[in-house]
């Protein structure tokens, strides 16, 4: 191995175990002011805070201290783009949830054509500070938005207090036959479930969950394993598409 390899791989290592740092931090800074409890069910977790007030202000403290990292890769979204056009050859709207600097909308619209208007949102007022990213939590339904998406995704639906109600309000905005995608990573099962990342679940769990509460509008199709395709970021993409 050459010293430039050496070095570069040197260089990864201490940039992975500083993110590392910061989210640890971010983490434990969670757990000393949410005061509430992690209940463990049967395949997932859900921390319970003491009330809205509290969730809001540990998302918002947890995003900002988080706000230079950046968790999902380009290579990712293009996967999924290629996924939402043969679904929808011509989509002319989509939303990312929970999307921190704004980067997977503009990944989006980079891989869907000009045509897309894609959108984000994060609760944090930090949203302002980023184009095409509105301030707003994710679990409240929006009528501008009602059966207008060709896709919905998301990779932070583990920072929901009720995931069920998040869920429901992102399938309402999807139009008929439009897709509902969501990343499963090792960083969303039970055991990653904390203050800051409130809901962990199994694939198997999360798969079950969406078809009982959503079943009579929609459908899963096969899990998309992008790990076998692309090595820089591994999920297993639950895809769920309304009826049309």
């Amino acid at each position: 191995m050459s010293d430039q390899s050496t070095s570069e791989g040197d260089k990864q290592r201490r940039k992975e175990e500083k993110k590392e740092g910061k989210f640890a931090r971010a983490r434990a800074a969670a757990e000393a002011s949410a005061g509430g409890q992690l209940e463990l069910r049967d395949g997932y977790a859900l921390y319970q805070y003491p009330d809205y007030d509290t969730y809001r202000e540990v998302q918002s403290q947890g995003n900002k201290a988080k706000l230079k990292a950046q968790f999902v890769r380009e290579s990712h979204i293009q996967l999924l783009a290629d996924i939402v056009l043969k679904n929808a050859p011509e989509p002319d709207f989509g939303l990312c949830h929970g999307t921190r600097r704004g980067a997977e909308q503009s990944w989006f619209r980079t891989h869907l054509g000009s045509k897309a208007r894609v959108i984000g949102t994060e609760i944090s007022d930090t949203a302002t500070q980023f184009p095409d990213t509105l301030q707003w939590d994710f679990h409240d339904e929006n009528p501008d938005w009602e059966s207008r998406a060709d896709f919905v995704y998301s990779n932070s639906w583990d920072h929901a207090f009720d995931p069920l109600k998040a869920f429901g309000a992102w399938i309402k905005s999807l139009k008929p036959g439009g897709l509902l995608l969501l990343d499963h990573t090792r960083g969303h099962s039970p055991k990653t479930a904390d203050a800051l990342d409130p809901f962990g679940i199994s694939l198997e769990k999360l798969i079950s969950m969406i078809t009982e509460a959503f079943g009579d509008q929609g459908e899963i199709q096969p899990v998309f394993d992008s790990g076998k395709v692309n090595p820089e970021y591994a999920a297993s993409v639950v895809i769920f598409r309304k009826n049309g």
